[in-house]
This record gives structure tokens, sequence and C-alpha cells, in this order.
């Protein structure tokens, strides 16, 4: 999530999404509960082993975020390029550390969605590795193509960063992206971070990946798309 990598400090998640059950029964129900769907609401919870350093770890991560809202999370249950991955916003709000002498010091956090968009079931396009040269990031993705009234959704999370990197979105109407498009640009960025990006539909490619087009260092990034 944003700029951290909790895969590691982790050994518990859980993604809520919940949508308001609406009582509108009527003496027409003839006993039976009618309900209608209402607002959504999404809670992510992890949990895991406590640890401290000056940043880029547990503590400083989760303390210094605490409340603030729309930082970008990407999670998932394998690591693996194509695999489900689900992206939204989202802000800490409960962190939970320490716990009984003589054991390993847990920890706690607890993040609620923050924006309208909720939660995106896309793929993981680029999963976290190190980039020094520009050129194809990850797996391209068949997500289909994006229809009137939907979005594409783009997550980028730097991991480690050095000089700058710039990331573009693009599209085909094929595997081999033999004229891709580019749909969106991401950067340059420069900092450890994640980035939120969207394209409004239509669209009719339906195939979708990212790529580098400039990049000065070396960096550690991962990243995933989805259309809602």
């Amino acid at each position: 999530m944003h700029g951290h990598d909790f895969t590691a400090d982790t050994n518990q998640i859980n993604l809520t999404c919940d949508a308001a059950a609406l009582d509108r029964t009527t003496f027409r129900h003839q006993g039976w509960t009618n309900l209608h769907g209402g607002l959504k609401t999404n809670t992510f919870a992890m949990s895991g082993f406590w640890q401290s350093a000056d940043d880029d770890a547990v503590d400083p991560e989760a303390y210094a975020d605490l409340g603030v809202s729309n930082r970008p999370f990407t999670i998932g249950p394998v690591e693996a390029e194509g695999s489900p991955a689900y992206l939204f916003r989202a802000g800490h709000f409960d962190y939970n550390l320490f716990g009984s002498v003589g054991e390993l010091a847990p920890f706690t956090l607890t993040s609620n969605g923050t924006d309208g968009d909720g939660v995106v079931r896309g793929q993981l396009a680029a999963a976290m590795r190190e980039v020094s040269a520009p050129g194809v990031l990850g797996s391209g993705l068949d997500l289909g193509a994006v229809a009137e009234g939907q979005t594409l959704y783009a997550t980028v999370h730097v991991f480690a960063a050095a000089t700058s990197i710039t990331i573009d979105v693009e599209s085909d109407d094929s595997a081999a992206f033999a004229s891709p498009t580019t749909r969106a640009t991401i950067g340059p960025l420069t900092a450890r971070g994640g980035t939120w990006r969207t394209v409004a539909g239509p669209t009719t490619d339906t195939h979708w990946r990212f790529n580098v087009s400039d990049i000065t260092g070396t960096f550690t990034v991962a990243a995933a798309l989805g259309i809602k």
C-alpha cells in the first residue's frame, strides 16, 4: 500500500466489502423481508509483527499515515502477474501495537475506504521488481474493453526510488501489442509512494499493460490494472 510493501510484515489480511441493507418491506410482501442495497463501504485489516526504523518499516509508515485519506492500496491472494488484485483508496484509522512480555511485538492496522471509487477487482500487472531501463513493465493483461460509463483504474507503487521514472498505461487490440496506444502517463515519479490513475471509457482495445518510457537510476515498483 502506498510506498511500503507490507507482505513481509504481516501474516493475516482481511478485506471486507459491505452494502447497507435497506429495508423496503411493505404489507404486500406477505411476511418476507424485502431489502434494497444501499451505500457501500470497504474495510481492510491486517496484522503481523511490529518493527521500527527511520523509514520504510511498519511503525513509521503506519503512524505517519494515521488519518490520511486516499492512499492507494493494491492487495491480492497471490503475488503473481495476472492473478486477481483489489485496488482501492483508503486511510489508516486504527493502529494497535505492542503486546505481552516474552513475545514478539504484534501490530494491527485497519483502513477504511475514503473515496467514491470503492473497490476495483482487477489483476496484478507487475509484481514487485527492480527496474533500471525503459521497456515493458510486467505482463500484458486481457481485461477487455472499457465500455461507456466504465473506467480503467491503474495503481503504481514505488517502494524504492532513485532519480525519476515515467510509466505509461498502454492498450492494444491483441496480446502482441503490435501498435500500442498510450492511454495515460504516470510520472515522472521521484520518491516512494503510491499513484492512482483513471482512464474514462469507452475504449475498444482489450489488452492492457504498463511501459517504462523514461527512467534514471534503479526503482523498485509494482503495479495493477482493473476496469469497473
